[in-house]
């Protein structure tokens, strides 16, 4: 009843001249991580009801970053926090009408003319092989962001008018490649304690290993960790005996480690350069005890000692854009309690035990890297990786290219009637009362 009623109705389900004006990229490429080197393809597709003059549709290709950094000079301002933008590129191409790029000889000529129905524009965008930066977004803090749109512009008496499709924002990720081959990072560290703490005469001996590094986000890396409290011997004075008897009633309670995310934001503010460091916890795990039982991953000697994996979290990629540089470490913390102590039981107080160290990610495996491409840069001790020529970086003078089809879809025209697809739709909502 429903499509029989579409079929024999012949008055056009809307009064609006543009129907409908959209940016359609397919699936496929809008939900996956883009990479120097790939094509992004889509289409825009106009539809008018009646002969519409138009100026030209316009595609826009824009990548930029944001960061915020603090204005150092206005130490009276509480909100003395100032975002700074940079464009990294900005592409716009002339799908139809007036070419953009051309000189206005023919601005007073005659407008071109949409023809009732649907037009369907294809597009394709080669990203260069440039280390552009990651796509991210943090809260007061930095972002940065690939947007696609198009404009249809149209002449007004006193000024043109403009519609926009919805911004399609692309995930884009450069490619960091391997410094060296995976190894172990050994770990032999002494962490000492704070005068505040009633444990500050104890020290944490931290010992092992990670291996796998450098590790590709989503890996599982091994590490074997032991940790064991001592005493600290720039505090042994007179009363060193009485630290000694109580250095056995000092446990490490937890072991934990943490995957830290570090930005530092660069910004120019009033012709002044200013730096601000940001970091973020992105990945916790507590380390279960070697020897401890089911379910329970609390320890209560002065020795800690675990083995296992740790799976990185996947969305994590270092870059340096000059204005914004991610990098990643690992924090290792430990709880330490002490048992001969009646306040720390009734508060149930902890010193914590805290180490930093570098982690180095890439997003292409070393396992797995064209070793042949840079002439067996591991296994040739005449050659070093890091003196080999890698493709190039953000510095690069590259922007991507942006031109009409290039792909297998054609553009394509639909006259307006009621064999046409956005018609059918258009009737469809507004008889929903009949479905």
């Amino acid at each position: 009843m429903v499509y029989a009623s579409l079929a024999t109705d012949d008055r056009p389900p809307t009064t609006d001249r543009v129907a409908e004006f959209i940016l359609d990229i397919p699936d496929g490429i809008r939900n996956m991580t883009q990479h120097p080197g790939d094509v992004i393809v889509g289409s825009v597709v106009v539809t008018v009801t009646k002969p519409t003059k138009a100026l030209r549709i316009k595609l826009t290709f824009l990548g930029q970053q944001r960061v915020y950094v603090r204005d150092m000079s206005n130490q009276a301002s509480l909100l003395n926090y100032t975002n700074v933008d940079y464009t990294i590129f900005d592409k716009q191409l002339t799908l139809w009408g007036r070419d953009l790029g051309k000189d206005d000889t023919a601005a007073n000529g005659p407008l071109e003319t949409l023809q009732p129905g649907t037009m369907r524009v294809p597009f394709s965008i080669k990203i260069p092989r440039v280390n552009y930066p990651s796509s991210i977004k943090r809260e007061k803090t930095c972002r940065v962001r690939y947007v696609i749109w198009a404009t249809l512009e149209r002449p007004g008496t006193f000024m043109d008018h403009t519609i926009l499709t919805d911004k399609e924002e692309i995930h884009f990720e450069p490619i960091a490649y391997p410094t060296r081959p995976r190894e172990a990072l050994q770990i032999n560290n002494t962490i000492y304690g704070t005068l505040e703490t009633s444990t500050a005469h104890i020290a944490v001996v931290v010992t092992g290993g990670i291996v796998q590094l450098p590790a590709v986000a989503g890996d599982r890396v091994a590490y074997q960790l032991e940790a064991r409290t001592q005493l600290d011997q720039r505090s042994v004075t007179n009363s060193g005996n009485q630290h000694l008897a109580d250095i056995n009633q000092c446990v490490i309670r937890f072991m934990r480690v943490y995957i830290v995310e570090r930005l530092k934001a660069r910004g120019l503010i009033k012709g002044m350069d200013h730096t601000q460091a940001y970091s973020k916890d992105i990945h916790a795990v507590t380390l279960i005890p070697t020897n401890s039982k089911p379910g329970k991953v609390s320890n209560s000697e002065s020795v800690y000692s675990s083995n296992g994996h740790i799976r990185l979290p996947f969305d994590m990629c270092p870059f340096d854009s000059k204005q914004l540089e991610r990098t990643y470490e690992l924090r290792i913390e430990c709880d330490v309690v002490d048992k001969s102590s009646l306040l720390d039981k009734m508060t149930r107080q902890k010193s914590t035990y805290t180490m930093h160290m570098p982690l180095e990610i890439c997003t292409v495996s070393p396992d797995t890297f064209d070793a042949a491409a840079y002439q067996n840069a591991y296994t040739n001790e005449s050659l070093n990786i890091s003196s080999i020529a890698l493709p190039p970086h953000h510095k690069a003078a590259a922007e991507p290219k942006v031109a009409v089809g290039g792909w297998e879809l054609e553009r394509s025209f639909i006259k307006w009637d009621r064999l046409n697809p956005t018609w059918v739709e258009l009737a469809r909502k507004r008889n929903t009362e009949y479905i």
